[in-house]
């Protein structure tokens, strides 16, 4: 059995490994994750499939009948399938007359293979066809995904049980949890943009064997990112110039990341042209949805109101439900400061910053109506900027394990956030943009009056909150094991963690609660649960 690092010894990253800290916390010479850890995060999200028949959720269905149109019918337009649609909202009506998503069509093409799929099998229902572009399209490859997450974060944190909290952070404890879980663009955008980050990590810090197929890799990342949401154009131009600020070979380079990009931009310049007659013109310019047509793409500039409901919301705001974001802050103030931490990952924690401040302020831009996101778990728009925001926490992660407090607050951070976004994402992950405490106003009370999804526990028979306490039993235990609370030695670092938990989620209590006489979810509630009670 290993003794542990040497002092001063390099990791595979660059960086020194971690000694114990000066804290005394018990977990700072884990050992580092293998492969089979990650099927912990299969399981929190695979057993739980929240479908309702009845909801036709307006962002999945022109998806879905798109991946329909295209195999069925050969082509991208919704005509022929649009009596499926409960309504029109998040589609658009070209200069042509024909109906199409008012999205990019990337996820609906990555659905074709399981829609083919489904149809020789015979499983042609919604149902079925949903749980398959569900987990094929966006939860396979979100967990895919967290291994490559992980291993990139050695370069912002060299202490494993901060990086193991920044994972968690970012799997459980983000707005990538329920939108993993959902046909939608968001968690998907999060993985392509992660991904060519991380290949873009090896080009300029010489970790690639085929730098010039890492470049490549680059560019293709960041077009299938653009493909799924137009808003990835963002994060994809700043890992751009990450490699050609930093990089050596930058002609090779730019070069490699142009071909790469450029069968898929390609083929959504070939979309937009056919749908709308022009390879710069996009569904946005001729939604249903009016809220799109203001500005540049609902861009109109900065305004308090959506920046509040981007941060701050009680209902909405990212540090108010994932609040171990507020360790970004920390790690761009530490990346700054510190010259070793700049010197392992300054250039990557700069473009990490920038991807997160220019999303805030991107978000903080749009028509308030858009900014508020609708239907959604936390501000889903920011979705794609939450690797960048974990990578920057796992700095803020170590930094705070200098003193025993600030480690456990900021583990009672990340720990809140896994409730919020575990329970909200297997509960009800749509909901209502008029309910000022979702929380209490809706998903506690759908567990305490027991009502439950389709999941394993359905599947063998239990009902009602017994049919989803076996996944929250196993996320707490795993959680806490990940997080290193899970043995004898760190037991009074456990009570204190739980005890700020707690403390955390019940102050989400004395937000204001939505006055159910004017907005009342439980009777659209009631008619659409499935399965039922």
């Amino acid at each position: 059995m290993s003794e542990g690092p040497t002092p001063g010894a390099i990791d595979a990253s660059g960086g020194p490994i971690a000694r114990r800290g000066a804290a005394g916390d018990v977990a700072t010479c884990a050992r580092q994750l293998r492969w089979w850890h990650f099927l912990i995060f299969a399981v929190v999200y695979l057993y739980a499939f929240p479908y309702f028949d009845k909801l036709r959720n307006a962002n999945e269905m022109p998806r879905i009948l798109m991946t329909k149109a295209m195999v069925d019918h050969g082509v991208f337009n919704l005509d022929k399938v649009q009596g499926e649609l409960p309504n029109r909202t998040d589609t658009s009506i070209a200069p042509n007359g024909h109906i199409y998503p008012n999205k990019p069509p990337g996820p609906s093409l990555l659905a074709v293979p399981a829609y083919g799929l489904c149809k020789l099998f015979g499983l042609k229902s919604l149902r079925a066809v949903t749980w398959a572009f569900r987990v094929t399209v966006v939860t396979l490859p979100s967990l895919l995904f967290l291994p490559w997450f992980y291993r990139l974060s050695r370069r912002f944190g060299t202490d494993e049980s901060s990086r193991r909290a920044a994972l968690v952070a970012y799997a459980l404890g983000s707005q990538a949890m329920p939108y993993a879980l959902l046909f939608m663009s968001h968690a998907l955008t999060a993985v392509f943009a992660g991904a060519a980050f991380a290949s873009a990590v090896a080009v300029v810090r010489g970790g690639s064997k085929r730098p010039a197929w890492s470049a490549a890799w680059v560019g293709m990342s960041c077009s299938v990112a653009v493909s799924m949401d137009y808003q990835s154009a963002l994060p994809s131009l700043v890992i751009g110039l990450y490699v050609v600020a930093f990089s050596r070979r930058r002609v090779r380079n730019i070069a490699w990341m142009a071909l790469g990009s450029l069968p898929i931009a390609a083929f959504l310049a070939y979309y937009h042209h056919v749908a709308y007659g022009g390879i710069f013109k996009t569904g946005y310019s001729y939604a249903v949805d009016t809220a799109l047509k203001n500005g540049f793409m609902g861009l109109v500039g900065p305004t308090w109101v959506s920046f509040v409901n981007t941060v701050l919301l009680p209902s909405n705001g990212l540090l108010v439900l994932a609040p171990w974001a507020l360790l970004a802050f920390v790690g761009m103030v530490v990346a700054a400061m510190d010259r070793v931490v700049r010197r392992r990952c300054g250039p990557e924690a700069l473009a990490c910053a920038v991807i997160l401040l220019a999303d805030i302020l991107m978000l903080s831009s749009l028509v308030p109506y858009m900014s508020r996101s609708g239907w959604a778990v936390g501000p889903r728009y920011m979705t794609l900027a939450m690797p960048f925001v974990a990578w920057l926490a796992a700095i803020g992660l170590q930094a705070a394990k200098r003193n025993r407090v600030t480690h456990s607050l900021s583990l009672a951070l990340v720990l809140a956030s896994v409730v919020v976004f575990v329970v909200g994402g297997t509960t009800f992950p749509h909901w209502p943009e008029r309910l000022q405490n979702p929380l209490y106003d809706l998903v506690f009370p759908l567990l305490g009056r027991g009502y439950a999804v389709h999941s394993l526990g359905t599947a063998v028979g239990l009902g009602g909150i017994f049919a989803i306490l076996p996944l929250y039993v196993f996320g707490l235990v795993t959680v806490l094991w990940l997080l290193g609370l899970w043995q004898r030695r760190a037991l009074p670092q456990l009570v204190l963690v739980c005890g700020l938990t707690v403390m955390l989620v019940l102050a989400h209590r004395a937000f204001p609660k939505t006055d159910t006489t004017r907005v009342n979810p439980w009777p659209m509630i009631h008619s659409i649960w499935e399965p039922r009670r």
